[in-house]
């Protein structure tokens, strides 16, 4: 192996047949070139990754020799080719991938990186790839992506139907509304189909954001109120203000009940709040800082002390605005008077 120990002695290499037998032992491919590019060394590993050991090849001819392909099964340019780049550019190139067909027609995966050899002196002398066989893994996860692909397709298609479903539950309710007499029945119908629309709204943006089983609640939040305010007030003469900062990811279990109570609110204000308010308003003000999700709601409508305390203390709203503690383990503080509501809803983010 006159070549190789040349240039091992020319770098100033010792105990050159030892190193070279331990390249040989090596699990990991190594092929080596000298200053011109010309291939003097493919170890044992490297020659059983391509079922090909040619040596003397230059860099043009690196693709055709070895069968080299891009990662995307094109035959591979040989300039971009991790070797040809450490011989013509000095260029250390790590972790490069691309492919190879070997005599038999199998496609092999492999992840390479390839370094300039320079003397003591600091002149390139040759340059070295050191490669292995990453087929397995790259298969892997290739078929973990389509397993991945396919649960998003299953998930977008099951948020789209629970949407659908909600949707027409939601219209069903409202449609008996209308053929019920009993003023107080046909509210709390009224109500039940809100918060179903609330739910079909919420699945909606869960398949068309992509998420599936998680959302941004702060955007989400933003736009959910602000459309919910039009489309429970069709005279819009109320004002509702939203101020955002940061970014919160919930699952579905937590933003649920978040989402139904801070709807419940607003449902409140404007079933009770605004009798004798000129220029009402909602304001929401929701921050995420990262360890904590921080939601201020106010309206300044006639607070509580005007209205009969029943309607805001039971029900199935009063419940879904008291469970947020149970279920988010959230702290809330309220406060009510002449000029308003306001409350203050305080969630651990994990």
């Amino acid at each position: 192996m006159p070549i190789i120990e040349d240039l091992l002695d020319r770098i100033g290499l010792s105990n050159d047949k030892i190193l070279v037998s331990a390249l040989e032992q090596l699990g990991e491919g190594v092929i080596v070139a000298d200053a011109n590019g010309r291939l003097v060394f493919i170890n044992a590993a490297a020659a059983r990754i391509h079922d090909v050991k040619q040596l003397d090849v230059e860099p043009d001819d690196y693709s055709d020799a070895y069968h080299l392909l891009t990662s995307e099964g094109e035959p591979h340019p040989p300039h971009d080719l991790p070797l040809a780049r450490a011989v013509a550019n000095g260029e250390t190139v790590e972790d490069a991938h691309w492919k190879i067909r070997r005599p038999d027609g199998a496609l092999v995966d492999a992840v390479g990186t390839a370094r300039p050899i320079r003397d003591e002196e600091g002149k390139q002398v040759g340059s070295v790839l050191t490669m292995s066989d990453r087929t397995q893994e790259m298969e892997t996860r290739r078929e973990l992506d389509a397993a991945l692909k396919a649960k998003d397709a299953l998930l977008y298609e099951v948020n789209h139907r629970v949407k659908n479903n909600l949707a027409l539950v939601s219209a069903l309710l409202r449609l008996q509304a209308q053929s019920v007499d009993d003023e107080l029945a046909k509210k709390a119908i009224q109500d039940l189909a809100g918060r179903i629309g609330v739910l079909e709204e919420f699945h909606r943006s869960l398949y068309q954001t992509g998420g599936h089983n998680e959302i941004d609640i702060v955007a989400f939040l933003s736009e959910n109120m602000t459309d919910s305010l039009k489309a429970m007030t069709m005279e819009n003469r109320i004002a509702i203000k939203v101020r955002t900062s940061g970014r919160a990811i919930f699952q579905i279990d937590r933003a649920v009940p978040l989402v139904l109570a801070l709807n419940e609110m607003l449902l409140n204000s404007i079933k009770h709040a605004f009798a004798n308010t000129e220029n009402p308003e909602i304001a929401l003000d929701i921050k995420a800082d990262g360890e904590q999700l921080s939601i201020i709601y106010a309206d300044n409508g006639c607070g509580l002390g005007d209205v009969d305390a029943g309607s805001k203390a039971k029900g199935i709203g009063r419940a879904l605005i008291a469970n947020l503690s149970s279920q988010l383990d959230a702290t809330m503080e309220t406060l009510t008077d002449a000029q308003g509501f306001r409350v203050r809803i305080d969630l651990p983010l994990d």
